[in-house]
């Protein structure tokens, strides 16, 4: 498996503040088998990629390496495209609260305590 892929699947993981064993949960597979998968010494099947992608809320172009995380991959959460869609609907000055409620969580988030989180399996 391409390095590309590992350091992606751990990257995204972690992005996601999940462990391990929270990745493998969702993606209905091991903790060993995510471990095994990061570290590089195991290479997914497409099945097991495809639900890897799912878990980690992107595509699997972008798990693969064969492109970077774009719009596809931002919808790729269900949250966010339920989110998108929503505001479709919005008044201009809905949106524009939605804009400001969006750089007062980005704001917060650059301050965050770095490390400040739950424990991590590498």
């Amino acid at each position: 498996m391409s390095e590309k892929v590992t350091s992606r699947i751990k990257q995204r993981r972690r992005e996601l503040k999940m462990t391990q064993t929270e990745l493998a949960k969702e993606a209905n597979l091991t903790p060993a088998a995510i471990s095994q998968f990061e570290s590089g010494s195991r290479k997914p099947s497409f099945k097991t990629l495809s639900s890897l992608s799912d878990a980690l809320k992107v595509t699997t172009d972008y798990l693969l390496g064969k492109k970077d995380m774009d719009y596809d991959d931002l919808l790729a959460d269900p949250r966010v495209e339920v989110m998108f869609r929503g505001m479709m609907g919005f008044t201009e000055k809905d949106k524009e609260i939605f804009y400001e409620f969006y750089k007062f969580l980005k704001t917060q988030a650059e301050t965050e305590t770095p490390g400040k989180g739950s424990a991590d399996a590498e």
